[in-house]
């Protein structure tokens, strides 16, 4: 199961790859056309790779059904928050895609944000030859979200501050990775477009000018905006999705659910302060050796002893 399941997430990010790089490798294959005859055959082979990986997941009943649900509840989130529209370059649904992916891992980041895309364009954003190439790059941004939380400190700041500097980052590289979908057959003959006779540097040099000119301010609404969104709400949401994985018990790609970061503020909450939970040293056990939720659940009251009198 697990070697499907690695086997699928490679090849989705195979396919988007490829999708990215053919035309700078096929020059004389490019048309006039951005995509539009080959953006179906990416889109069903992207669908094909995450739908064997959802089956995969679900067939493994238990922590995998669970994920798949998270994806689920998660996806609909991206949709809801889509709704309103992109504020210039930043729209509300990448929140959800960077702590899900900084909670939940990079696979978990990927799938979600190539799934929630797709649902998004399906009832949002309309579906077109950009979609595919949506879903591979939001994928990315969220894959990357769960790879920055290994980088980072322990703590709460650190997390939170790591997540929203890599947010600000990562609104400039998808707005700079989108642009390649279209911008060998877009650009046309001018001196921003691609060149193949130019080689590496010299159309380097011509897509740098192309980004700046295009896309820069753009980028900066999103940058702002995720730097800003996860400062605000980062702690909340990515505290109630470490505590959704600690109860639904997931070992996920981020390593096993552990404690929480230092500084968490718990006091008074039964299994948490200075006994329970923290006691024994990892957030699996309690001090009896039970599973954690039995260690935070009250006790039925015993049965009072009446003496009978004889």
């Amino acid at each position: 199961m697990k070697g499907a399941r690695t086997a699928a997430l490679v090849a989705a990010n195979v396919i988007g790859v490829i999708a990215f790089t053919w035309p700078f490798v096929l020059p004389a294959a490019v048309g006039d056309s951005a995509h539009e005859i080959d953006a179906p055959f990416i889109a069903a082979g992207l669908l094909i790779c995450l739908g064997t990986l959802l089956f995969v997941e679900l067939g493994r009943g238990g922590l995998g059904a669970k994920q798949v649900a998270l994806i689920g509840v998660l996806g609909a989130a991206m949709v809801a928050l889509r709704l309103p529209g992109f504020i210039g370059g930043f729209s509300a649904m990448f929140l959800v895609v960077l702590v899900a992916g900084n909670s939940f891992g990079p696979a978990f980041g990927f799938v979600l944000g190539a799934i929630g895309t797709f649902a998004s364009g399906l009832f949002v954003g309309g579906l077109g030859p950009w979609l595919p190439f949506q879903m591979v790059a939001i994928g990315w941004v969220g894959a990357g979200a769960g790879a920055v939380r290994s980088l980072g400190g322990s703590g709460w700041t650190a997390r939170v501050a790591g997540l929203a500097a890599y947010g600000f980052v990562a609104a400039f590289c998808f707005g700079a990775i989108m642009n390649l979908w279209f911008w060998p057959f877009g650009a046309g003959d001018s001196a921003l477009g691609w060149a193949p006779e130019g080689g590496a540097v010299g159309n380097l040099g011509r897509y740098a000018r192309f980004y700046l000119l295009t896309s820069l301010g753009w980028d900066v609404f999103g940058a702002v905006g995720n730097a800003v969104a996860v400062t605000v709400l980062g702690r909340p949401l990515l505290g109630a999705l470490d505590r959704a994985a600690r109860r639904m018990r997931l070992s996920l790609d981020n390593g096993p659910v552990g404690r929480e970061p230092a500084g968490w503020p718990r006091p008074g909450v039964p299994g948490r302060g200075k006994s329970g939970l923290h006691r024994a040293g990892r957030w699996g056990k309690s001090q009896a050796g039970r599973p954690a939720e039995s260690a935070t659940e009250s006790r039925p009251p015993e049965t009072p002893r009446v003496r009978v009198k004889g």
